[in-house]
């Protein structure tokens, strides 16, 4: 079993489907007819040429949705990094990403970081061995910077006490009317899943569950809703993806090339912090969502699937200019 510090408030009605795809409580992103596909031969030239280069990778744990006979459909859900399974714990990094990486990190002149909604335990079981591998935990809750073993929690100032605790009693209301849904409960944050309630009952009781949190709620904490697929999650206002990219930006002015992958809601904080930064050269930035070209996205290109993105991290490690 993979290392989790999350725990399930058990609901009335016993449930194991977990769903963490979050979206942004902040701007919606862009409505684009069509967003134009990661043009390989670009990216491999401006890496080429990049001396300062950092790049931004998501890899977040979602889950299926279940039908009839036990059979799952995929179909909204892609992954970034690693494909999406039938079991979360499943999804895990292949040796042949986990090669990429590596040789990319092993460059002097690249900066990497996977920042995920995870937690800090599954990431350091699964890609902390990565030397100069930056990790970012839950949403930007946790850091752990390249060349440094150690976690910070960038949340320890933040009193999560008393909004758990006015949210907690919202949700748990709410669950108690709704058979099928179920509280998880982590270190920064509280969601509410409905995915195994009735189809008509679930998606009804989280609008007004919604409303009421933006109601009772928000106004005396700093924290907001974020509406995912068939769950509610509350968590301070001031973690989230985003912030980790542009703080990140603001202690690497110099970089000249930059590239960032993901493939839902949460990751368009991502995209809309590389787009407010307007840092690098237009050119040489490449913000990447993975999954439908007709999505609405903030993010510049796209590319179909993970093994997209692990071929992108095969190109960029083939184009890294020659040691003479």
């Amino acid at each position: 079993m993979s290392p989790t510090n999350s725990k399930i408030i058990t609901p009335n009605i016993s449930s194991n489907l977990k769903d963490i795809i979050g979206k942004s409580a902040t701007m919606s992103p862009s409505p684009s007819l069509t967003t134009p596909a990661l043009n390989l031969d670009k990216l491999a030239d401006k890496y080429k040429h990049g001396r300062n280069r950092i790049m931004f990778f998501d890899y977040d744990r979602h889950d299926v949705i279940w039908l009839d006979d036990n059979e799952a459909d995929f179909s909204s859900l892609k992954g970034t990094l690693t494909p999406i399974r039938s079991r979360p714990d499943d999804a895990i990094p292949s040796d042949e990403m986990i090669d990429h990486l590596k040789k990319l990190c092993e460059d002097r002149d690249n900066t990497l970081w996977v920042i995920s909604g995870r937690d800090e335990a599954f990431l350091e079981h699964y890609l902390g061995h990565i030397p100069n591998l930056g990790l970012s935990a839950e949403h930007g809750c946790f850091i752990r910077d390249p060349r440094s073993p150690n976690w910070v929690n960038l949340a320890e100032q933040i009193d999560m006490v008393e909004w758990k605790a006015e949210v907690t009693k919202v949700f748990q209301q709410y669950t108690d009317t709704t058979p099928g849904s179920f509280i998880e409960s982590k270190k920064c944050a509280l969601t509410w899943h409905y995915r195994q309630a009735d189809e008509k009952l679930g998606p009804a009781n989280a609008e007004e569950c919604r409303r009421q949190l933006e109601k009772e709620v928000l106004p005396r904490f700093d924290v907001h809703v974020l509406v995912g697929k068939m769950n509610l999650e509350v968590r301070p206002s001031a973690l989230n993806k985003g912030e980790i990219v542009k703080n990140l930006l603001s202690k690497h002015s110099q970089v000249d090339f930059i590239f960032c992958a993901g493939d839902d809601q949460t990751d368009e904080d991502m995209f809309r912090s590389l787009r407010e930064a307007n840092q690098v050269d237009q050119d040489a930035t490449f913000s990447c969502l993975v999954g439908s070209n007709k999505s609405e996205t903030l993010a510049d290109y796209f590319v179909s699937s993970p093994a997209d993105i692990v071929n992108v991290l095969s190109v960029m490690n083939k184009a890294a200019p020659k040691s003479e």
